[in-house]
């Protein structure tokens, strides 16, 4: 009979702290082999990159919504739900989707008088 996660948690309880430590341990390298973990590294530079492109392609996409995936335009237009939904069937997980406005002229002011 296979134990169920009640069971599981149970006997994990039961463990020394160094014990727990490798299950801990063990549970994170299988997470990292699946794929689970966030590529934040990558996600800001992509970020980054889309931002950039935004800066440079202003003026031609003023108004429009833009998918873009790093600085490669996935798809754009009028329409926010259909630019998501195009991304998507382009196999883009989690489209980074923006209307393109004008750049906001607001100086920035850090906190001092």
């Amino acid at each position: 009979m296979t134990p169920n996660l009640e069971q599981i948690i149970q006997s994990i309880q039961q463990l020394s702290a160094p014990e727990q430590e490798k299950v801990r341990q063990w549970l994170e390298k299988r997470r990292k082999v699946n794929g689970e973990q966030d590529d934040w590294q990558g996600r800001t530079e992509k970020f980054r990159l889309a931002t950039s492109w935004i800066d440079s392609h202003r003026q031609e996409y003023l108004g429009q919504w833009v998918c873009l995936d790093g600085n490669t335009l996935i798809s754009h237009g009028t329409d926010a739900k259909r630019v998501y939904a195009e991304a998507k069937e382009k196999g883009i997980k989690i489209p980074f989707v923006q209307q393109v406005r004008e750049e906001d002229q607001s100086p920035f002011w850090g906190g001092w008088d």
